[in-house]
């Protein structure tokens, strides 16, 4: 039995719409374009760059720890979100995924924590950014102390890093990948040599298993997990990528395995060199001295700057997409819906998130702390973003699937095990409590994610309407249609194309007043 994949359906009163047909170019990229774009938001050359050092300055060496558990918990959540994307794919992502189970307050909430994550990331980013340039351009004699050059120097990070996602998706990963395994070639060059230069014996500190008793290695695990967010970016992809369901759950456990393995890789040789280091230079040129391969710091200092404007516009790339996704939906101001007539991309967001990353580099680059504290501690705040909005997901797709009668047994068990963990990893953060300031980073992010909160609790009392609409773009792939028809599930899948030309206003109306006679029935994902 053929089924059409309609513009618009219904559900229960709830009108959803298909993730194409808002602007965004189609069948943009192929499956090496998503995985390109999960790498690069993903940034292992420039998670090599800065987060050992972050989990070193949290959990000194119980880091390693750190990030074998970080790998354990993304690989439970990398397969829990395939399950949806095999079935349904937007340019909301994990918004939209949680919305599915647990409803469009949750869709908001996780789609809101997730923004938190990429803004914070391209914030970030694009501060370590400038360090490693200044840090390249101070090897070849071209660099400079003063302030304005600095301040010059995140107004060129800034400018290609949102140029690249202005210009289209498809654009900016013809070079992600690229850059990236040429800046990871020559980060290794420096991480063999902290091998060899240790010796034939091992560091069992570092592998002391009372380390998982300390909270501290918990709270460093929550950086661990974040030097893979950004993996979950190839889901904002639904509206671009060809063969998108498929695509984009082959590409999220793939990315995944693939840093892991670098990850655990490269960190523990590192850890052994950190006590001597600078927390406001550029780690990598500070341990390639340390190795005694300083003739590959220009080569290292100028790829991770480079790799340091792919991720910044991966990231930027992805937030903009949730931005556009959330004011098609209406909870965001109409602006956010603009797309260039030529390059079909969402001009307005990425400009705003340009904006943002240019103020937050300022302040860090005159502040009296340092630029990689600013830096670090960022990140922890941004990746309580991603933490949040992972644990959301998790709970909301196992109950997803046993409303569309798609739950084994096996998908329970990891979705299960993947929200045990992360909430044991949220738990550790708080009990015993943490030294300052990682004992106040969790509270920033939760003041944050209130203060995104207190607009949705506005539109659920002033604009209900638009509140229900939280989570509502999505496309069900044609083989999940047909599933669902098998299953008998049709019948309580009620929808109706939305007629040509007619505008979100009076599609909401005819949602609200549609009669049977005028519907089309089609399965469509709860």
């Amino acid at each position: 039995m053929p089924v059409s994949t309609p513009n618009r359906i219904e559900l229960a009163g709830r009108g959803l719409a298909s993730a194409q047909g808002h602007g965004l170019q189609n069948d943009a990229l192929g499956f090496w374009g998503v995985f390109a774009q999960g790498l690069a938001a993903a940034a292992p050359s420039v998670a090599l760059a800065s987060v050992p050092f972050a989990l070193f300055v949290a959990a000194g060496k119980g880091a390693t720890w750190a990030v074998l558990v970080g790998l354990g918990i993304t690989v439970l959540i990398a397969a829990t979100i395939s399950f949806q994307a095999r079935r349904t794919v937007s340019s909301g992502s994990l918004g939209t995924y949680t919305g599915n189970g647990l409803g469009p307050g949750f869709a908001y909430a996780a789609g809101f924590s997730l923004l938190v994550g990429y803004i914070g990331f391209a914030t970030t980013g694009t501060l370590g950014g400038v360090v490693y340039l200044d840090a390249f351009l101070d090897s070849i004699g071209l660099g400079s102390q003063a302030t304005w050059f600095r301040l010059l120097l995140v107004v060129v990070i800034v400018g290609v890093g949102t140029y690249l996602p202005f210009r289209g998706a498809s654009i900016a990963a013809k070079y992600e990948l690229v850059f990236e395994l040429i800046a990871i070639a020559s980060i290794l060059v420096i991480i063999v040599a902290a091998y060899l230069g240790y010796g034939f014996r091992v560091d069992w500190d570092q592998w002391n298993p009372a380390h998982l008793g300390s909270s501290a290695t918990f709270i460093a695990a929550v950086s661990a997990v974040g030097s893979y967010a950004g993996f979950e970016s190839v889901a904002s992809l639904g509206a671009e990528a060809k063969d998108a369901h498929r695509n984009i759950a082959r590409s999220l456990l793939r990315v995944v395995l693939l840093l892991g393995v670098l990850y655990v890789v490269s960190t523990y040789p590192q850890i052994l060199l950190f006590n001597s280091i600078d927390g406001d230079k550029a780690i990598l040129p500070q341990l390639a001295d340390s190795t005694g391969v300083h003739w590959v710091n220009h080569v290292v200092s100028g790829t991770v700057a480079i790799a340091f404007i792919v991720f910044v516009t991966a990231v930027t790339t992805a937030a903009a997409r949730s931005l556009f996704t959330f004011a098609h939906e209406g909870a965001l101001p109409a602006a956010l819906t603009k797309v260039h007539p030529k390059f079909k991309t969402p001009w307005v967001g990425i400009a705003f998130i340009g904006v943002l990353s240019f103020v937050f580099s300022v302040v860090a680059t005159v502040s009296s702390a340092g630029r990689v504290v600013f830096d670090v501690y960022g990140a922890f705040v941004a990746n309580w973003g991603f933490l949040v909005s992972y644990l959301l997901v998790v709970v909301a797709t196992p109950i997803w699937l046993y409303k569309i009668r798609a739950l084994t047994p096996l998908r329970l068990i990891v979705s299960v095990a993947a929200t045990l963990a992360i909430g044991y990893v949220i738990f550790s953060n708080f009990y015993p409590a943490p030294k300052f300031p990682f004992n106040i980073l969790p509270l920033i992010y939760g003041g944050i994610l209130l203060a995104g909160l207190a607009w949705y609790w506005y539109l659920k009392r002033a604009r209900p309407e638009v509140a229900r609409r939280i989570g509502s773009i999505q496309t069900l792939s044609e083989a999940e249609q047909q599933r669902l028809i098998d299953v008998g599930i049709l019948e309580v899948l009620d929808h109706r194309l939305e007629p040509p030309g007619t505008d979100e206003a009076s599609a909401d109306g005819a949602v609200d007043g549609d009669t049977e006679s005028q519907r089309d029935k089609e399965p469509v994902a709860p």
